[in-house]
């Protein structure tokens, strides 16, 4: 295949094949002796984000996690009606199978419309404890090795839309990458310049869920933007009759993001995917995102990671997995720091470098 076409030397296949990664971590044991909810916000230029940091506690360590499903009003319940989550002595495997029994049962006790998003951020924090009980870490448990992580950063472009959110970071580093959401009115002008810094690698269309800052569905459009950004992959768009012929002519620079929660998704996808947006969260459990890294490496998918405006230790658990599973790929994991620009921030460069002493799940101490 031409560079043209691949979006050239993306570098987020995992290093190796590999099976069973569930059956390495599901025996780990587990002590809980309580659980606390902690509320996060920050107040950016068009919205307000909320989320929840799980602190599970057992044997003087703290695992945490964090849930970062969008309604405020959500974060508040949890905060206030608490959770009757498993305490005692456990296994990942078991305390995973305890939260679909009376009295947990997620989604009756706190109904959601993504209820996998909690459950990411419970298994995950059960996860980084266990791993701190054991003295280990993610990398140790898997036999792998945290890698430097790179990165790319996915501003706001505004409204209307423009290119200053994306000058101001290459201003700071020159050598940052992004991400970009294509807006719904794209002029010719604005696409020009965004392809002219050679600076963006991935284009989201956003066309596979609900949202105010989707793409028009237009195959002109998505035929422009694969041939103005030679070297970026597109972005859950929509495959209509219209975008369809468009879309398998480059189908090898399309990725897949909103549609990705097991591996059963995948297997639905139009075509056969080369490469995937991987959010953990999306998955709801541990056991579910290991059979999707799983077969991900068995079907020589590519990977990168994903984000979800997470503010805390969810971010740092989605760049550990990324550092050990797609390390070079263009992963949506900028530090949180980037998540609004200030002119008087010092913003880390890419890749980031993984911490000297990992503990737990990895990335992340307290």
């Amino acid at each position: 295949m031409d560079d043209h076409k691949t979006g050239g030397n993306r570098g987020g296949a995992p290093n190796s094949v590999f099976s069973d990664l569930y059956g390495e971590l599901k025996s780990l044991p587990v002590t809980v002796e309580s659980v606390s909810f902690e509320g996060k916000r920050i107040e950016t230029e068009r919205q307000t984000f909320e989320r929840t940091i799980i602190r599970v506690r057992g044997d003087d360590a703290t695992g945490f996690g964090e849930d970062v499903t969008r309604p405020i009003e959500a974060h508040e319940r949890l905060r206030e009606d608490g959770l009757p989550l498993p305490t005692g002595d456990w296994t990942i495997e078991t305390f995973s199978d305890a939260l679909d029994t009376d009295p947990v049962r997620l989604e009756q006790t706190v109904p959601r419309e993504t209820p996998e998003h909690l459950r990411w951020a419970i298994e995950s924090a059960a996860l980084d404890l266990a791993l701190k009980q054991a003295g280990r870490t993610l990398a140790t448990v898997l036999d792998r090795v945290y890698e430097p992580m790179a990165f790319v950063v996915s501003p706001r472009l505004g409204d209307p839309p423009r290119t200053r959110p994306v000058d101001r970071f290459l201003d700071t580093n020159p050598n940052v990458e992004f991400k970009i959401d294509v807006p719904d009115t794209p002029s010719d002008e604005l696409l020009s310049a965004l392809s002219e810094t050679g600076a963006i690698r991935i284009l989201d269309l956003k066309a596979q869920y609900d949202s105010d800052v989707s793409a028009p569905v237009d195959p002109d459009l998505y035929q422009r933007l694969f041939e103005t950004f030679p070297n970026a992959l597109i972005e859950d768009p929509a495959v209509t009759d219209a975008t369809r012929p468009v879309l398998e002519e480059y189908s090898d620079r399309i990725s897949w993001d909103a549609p990705i929660t097991s591996v059963e998704s995948i297997k639905n996808l139009p075509w056969e995917p080369t490469i995937l947006n991987i959010k953990p969260c999306r998955s709801g459990t541990l056991d579910s995102l290991c059979r999707i890294l799983e077969y991900a490496s068995q079907h020589d998918i590519e990977l990168y990671g994903g984000g979800m405006f997470e503010l805390d230790a969810g971010r740092a658990h989605s760049q550990a997995i990324a550092s050990l599973f797609y390390p070079n790929g263009p992963n949506d994991l900028a530090p949180p720091v980037y998540h609004e620009y200030q002119a008087d921030k010092s913003y880390p460069p890419s890749p980031l470098d993984p911490p000297a002493k990992p503990t737990g799940i990895g990335w992340y101490s307290r």
